[in-house]
């Protein structure tokens, strides 16, 4: 059995891309944890928590209205799906 010659100069363009590709993520990885007091004010900086508080509430009062708005489409939209289908199929 005959066994084709590997193709070294391709080979090794794949392994120079794949080297490089781990060095670009590895440069990112260790320069986003440089500096312990860069994070330390980064976490300052954000936001209030109480303010947060609010933010939150106001979403979970935006959801709950979307979830009634949503009963309420589902079953306008089911009662006339079954007043024109039942009386197709001879309900």
């Amino acid at each position: 059995m005959i066994t084709p010659a590997p193709d070294y100069a391709a080979l090794s363009d794949r392994l120079v891309r794949v080297e490089t590709k781990l060095d670009m993520v590895i440069d990112r990885l260790d320069g986003s944890h440089d500096d312990h007091e860069d994070r330390i004010r980064a976490l300052e900086q954000r936001p209030n928590p109480a303010v947060i508080a609010v933010d939150h509430e106001s979403r979970l009062r935006r959801l709950e209205r979307a979830v009634w708005v949503a009963s309420g489409v589902a079953l306008v939209g089911g009662g006339l799906v079954g007043g024109v289908v039942g009386p197709l199929l001879g309900g």
